[in-house]
């Protein structure tokens, strides 16, 4: 009978491929660079604790307008003084998960600025068994999520300084009863 024989060389197992080692390597790169840039983005939206000019009184007025398709909104007016205009430009009013741009309204200096949010117009929806005549329906707007979180009464104000974008929360809003502006003339033919 033959003697067995043992193999010298001991059965090495396959080392795992370099292309299984780099998602491991770089999963961890990632998920930093993510949370890099996440937390740069918060501080980005930062309220300021104060602010280079005088917010002297701010309400919000909600109004219709009279005639069918005339629409509807809510108008925020502030009285802004002592905006150094070199370096100072208002730019967008976050009142009610919305956002819009403000407006310099005044007259002889006296600081009025108004942020207007329009209401969209409802339009009339048509609910078919048939979804052909269902076709002409616009789809609803969706708003962009506010990046802040507030009250019905509080709005933030931002605003450039130096070329560098800031915000500033105002709280207390108050708001006035409803400008209801009259219907159209009525045509005498």
């Amino acid at each position: 009978p033959k003697p067995k024989t043992q193999n010298p060389k001991p059965k090495t197992q396959n080392p795992k491929p370099k292309t299984q080692k780099m998602p491991k390597i770089i999963f961890p790169i990632l998920l930093i660079i993510g949370f890099t840039n996440c937390s740069s983005s918060q501080k980005s939206m930062t309220l300021q604790k104060s602010i280079p000019f005088n917010i002297v009184s701010v309400f919000a007025q909600p109004w219709t307008a009279g005639q069918k398709g005339g629409g509807s909104g809510i108008n925020v007016q502030m009285t802004i003084q002592n905006i150094n205009q070199k370096e100072i430009t208002l730019k967008d009013f976050y009142f009610r998960r919305k956002k819009t741009a403000i407006e310099d309204i005044s007259t002889n200096n006296n600081g009025l600025h108004v942020a207007r949010f329009i209401n969209s117009e409802e339009k009339e929806v048509v609910m078919h068994h048939a979804h052909e005549k269902e076709a002409g329906n616009e789809p609803p707007k969706l708003y962009k999520k506010n990046p802040f979180m507030l009250e019905k009464n509080e709005g933030v104000i931002s605003y450039t300084e130096n070329g560098k974008l800031k915000y500033f929360k105002i709280e207390n809003i108050i708001e006035k009863f409803p400008n209801y502006y009259p219907s159209a003339p009525q045509n005498k033919h």
